[in-house]
């Protein structure tokens, strides 16, 4: 059953129909807009200020009994506080601290951020009792500030002298003004400018979607609560995201517990980026709704008003942003909702691919906190960007404005791909790493638009991104979703090229051949030499891994090709090939030989990748020669380059061999955390250690000397080592002698 409008809104509608206005006269008459008029009297705000109740005793010309009576009727409790519930104050200490200490040195803080994010209720809780809390967001124009100002004061006087009015009655005394909700009256800067010059006591609190740029004042962005690193429950009950969340459904009757649902709850939070609002609206929902059920109805709950006390503004994620749309140019709509095509953020460049001159509008949506810029990028908030794809779907624009963003992003990974053959292969990886979503969905839009050709080039250029940040499944997925049928014979290449090396980063060697052989029939029909060369030396390593007595043909053929194209980084890998296939035979001086040339090439092309992969085959060489000493200063070096170039896939074959270098030297509880780094760089790059054999031995004893329990917990914090901090760890190798090249037994304890 629902509330009646309340007390207040029914004797504000007895009032106003007393003195026979319409709700659009009374408005004007009070200085708010008829639509707040409308919201007071339906019940919809049930919380209006003290300084709203006295306009509109005024406008009404009320005596003072009834002005006494209306003011009772708006009254629920004797504290000021901002419309809609008191909720608790969670995951802002730290804000709060930081705004009192800015309060204490700057006469004018703004607090910004976007729509949802909790101003309001951080800067009334800064201010306490005793401040004076003006709402403005109910303010038609900025002309009238001053005078919701005045008479939040209590000041009564009007016309010319009202700003001096409000000057003497703040006189001499300390006193703090929250101006709330400015962001569509920020032409009244000029006026709180005046205000601070001929009050010198007075300090201003605002909040506003975007700053008013006076000198006075000291802007203080307020960022989403932040929310759960990973899924696991001490991080998630960590999260002071999921902890607002969780107190929110507990008020909404619904006891929500973390136990078993860790992993939804970190997802609701992540999927609402962390906006109060949005976890508020969310949460609502939980008295009927399981976190699973309602993760999968998430965007439905943040868009259904259940809290009625909240402003009208802010009933659904829709009209809080309806809100700030509205304060935009034409121009910063456009690009806002076509900003809404990029996924987990974008450079400028391609802001102004969208839209050309992007950068003023671009501008003014960071001011307007509806674009959010870090680190030389942009990104909007997961709700508002929701929120923008909408609006481009209502203007008929989707289609049209994903086209150009992946034009975009297929041209970044043409432009790209040379350096990842380089020494600029770390700067190309990063580059890549931070399109990761709009890679994604360029895929998925030119797979859905049947841009076949386009995604198949798409994939021959980034494959290397996939398969050495450790995404080669997510890779093997896009690629193996793009049809063979209509492509020409280079895109063929191209696709087969992908497909081949994602397939061996994924651990399916035989899968390698067919593509393999396919991309080099393509690539001949097509004249391209350097895709020839690639899919040669593919061949070439399937057919090392399987055995197959063509590999020294198909290694040969692969590096004269490369020879002929001048590309050394194919030359440095097929030379490998070469190296691996005589130590497998036995024939220790070839392998040194090939392995010699192979690490030069790839010294010369510069990509550490190369170079890691050259020395990781000599340190195999010189194990199997005794030279263990040899072996762990060329691994040391790997795990630097690994390092640099952030990838998991060197790491995969190096780890093993320093484990087993590590419990050679007795290092046992050593051994362990780097076999257990090694584990977890396997599970994301699939790979054999060159003598899994042996490595297993040595894990093995590594086990017996420190016992399971030992073994175990040095296995765990091996396991959460980063790539980065192989170096350290591997550091801790001791240079002693070793037990399996001094002829001890590797069952002795040192």
């Amino acid at each position: 059953m629902s509330e009646g409008p309340g007390e207040f809104a029914e004797r504000l509608r007895r009032f106003r129909e007393r003195a026979a206005l319409t709700q659009e006269e009374l408005a004007e008459r009070a200085g708010v807009t008829a639509k707040a008029i409308s919201a007071l009297e339906r019940g919809e705000r049930r919380r209006p200020y003290p300084h709203t109740v006295r306009a509109l005793a005024d406008a009404l010309k009320l005596d003072d009994a009834d002005r006494d009576a209306l003011s009772a009727a708006a009254r629920p409790s004797a504290a000021v506080a901002a419309e809609g519930p008191a909720v608790p104050l969670i995951g802002r200490e730290r804000d709060r601290e930081e705004l009192v200490r800015l309060l204490g040195e700057h006469r004018l803080v703004t607090l910004t951020g976007p729509g949802g994010v909790g101003k309001t209720t951080l800067a009334v809780a800064v201010a306490g009792a005793g401040a004076t809390v003006v709402e403005l967001a109910p303010v038609a124009e900025a002309r009238l500030v001053v005078p919701t100002l005045a008479r939040a004061l209590g000041v009564r006087q009007s016309g010319a002298a009202l700003l001096d009015a409000v000057v003497a009655q703040l006189g001499s005394r300390e006193h703090l003004v929250v101006l709330d909700n400015l962001e569509h009256v920020l032409d009244a800067a000029g006026d709180v400018a005046e205000l601070l010059t001929k009050a010198p006591r007075l300090t201003v609190l605002a909040t506003s979607r975007a700053p008013l740029r006076i000198r006075a004042e000291r802007e203080y962005p307020l960022a989403p609560l932040p929310v759960p690193g990973s899924s696991h429950p001490d991080d998630v009950a960590r999260s002071p995201a999921v902890q607002v969340f969780l107190d929110r459904a507990r008020a909404a009757g619904r006891e929500v517990a973390l136990h078993g649902n860790a992993a939804e709850l970190a997802q609701i939070c992540r999927r609402l980026d962390g906006l109060p609002l949005a976890l508020e609206l969310a949460a609502a929902h939980a008295r009927f709704l399981d976190p699973a059920a309602l993760l999968q109805r998430l965007d439905q709950a943040v868009q259904s008003p259940r809290s009625r006390d909240l402003p009208e503004r802010q009933r659904t994620m829709r009209a809080t942003l309806d809100w700030s749309h509205d304060l935009l140019t034409s121009a910063e709509q456009l690009l806002l909702r076509r900003l809404s095509v990029f996924a987990g953020g974008f450079p400028l460049d391609a802001a102004e691919h969208l839209q050309p001159g992007a950068f003023a509008a671009l501008g003014g949506l960071v001011e307007q906190s509806l674009v959010v810029a870090e680190d030389g990028r942009y990104r909007m908030l997961e709700p508002v960007r929701q929120y923008a794809a909408a609006r481009l779907a209502e203007a008929g624009e989707t289609a049209v404005v994903a086209d150009r963003a992946a034009d975009f992003f297929v041209d970044l990974a043409a432009d790209v791909r040379p350096g990842l053959e380089t020494a600029e292969q770390r700067a190309s990886l990063d580059r890549l790493a931070a399109e990761h979503g709009n890679l994604a969905a360029t895929f998925a839009h030119l797979i859905a638009a049947r841009r076949h050709g386009d995604a198949a080039l798409l994939a021959a250029d980034t494959w290397m991104y996939w398969a050495l940040r450790g995404n080669g499944l997510e890779g093997l997925g896009w690629v193996t979703r793009i049809p063979e049928d209509g492509l020409d014979d280079e895109e063929c290449a191209a696709r087969a090229v992908a497909l081949a090396v994602l397939r061996y980063a994924t651990g399916d060697i035989p899968g390698i051949v067919a593509p393999a052989a396919t991309a080099a029939e393509a690539a001949r029909a097509a004249g391209d030499d350097a895709r020839l060369a690639e899919a040669l030396e593919l061949r070439a390593s399937a057919a090392l891994f399987l055995g197959d007595p063509q590999a020294a043909a198909l290694a040969e053929e692969a590096r004269q090709v490369a020879r002929e194209t001048g590309n050394p980084w194919i030359e440095a890998h097929t030379a490998q090939v070469e190296g691996r296939r005589l130590l497998r035979l036995g024939d220790l001086d070839g392998a040194a030989a090939a392995l010699a040339d192979a690490e030069r090439l790839a010294r010369k092309a510069g990509a550490p990748f190369t170079i890691a992969t050259a020395l990781n085959a000599r340190a195999t060489l010189a194990r199997a020669r005794g030279e263990d000493d040899v072996a762990l200063e060329l691994l040391l070096e790997v795990v630097d380059l690994a390092a640099a170039v952030r990838t998991t896939w060197n790491l995969a074959y190096a780890l093993p061999d320093l484990g087993a270098l590590a419990a050679e030297r007795g290092q046992a509880e050593l051994a362990a955390e780097l076999f257990g780094a090694g584990a977890a760089a396997a599970a994301v790059t699939v790979a054999v250690p060159p003598d899994p054999e042996l490595a297993g031995r040595w894990l093995n004893t590594a086990r017996d000397e420190v016992g399971e329990e030992a073994f175990g917990r040095a296995w765990e914090r091996g396991r959460h080592v980063l790539p980065a901090d192989v170096p350290a760890l591997a550091a801790r190798i001791s240079r002693g002698p070793s037990r399996r090249t001094s002829g001890t037994s590797g069952r002795t304890r040192s």
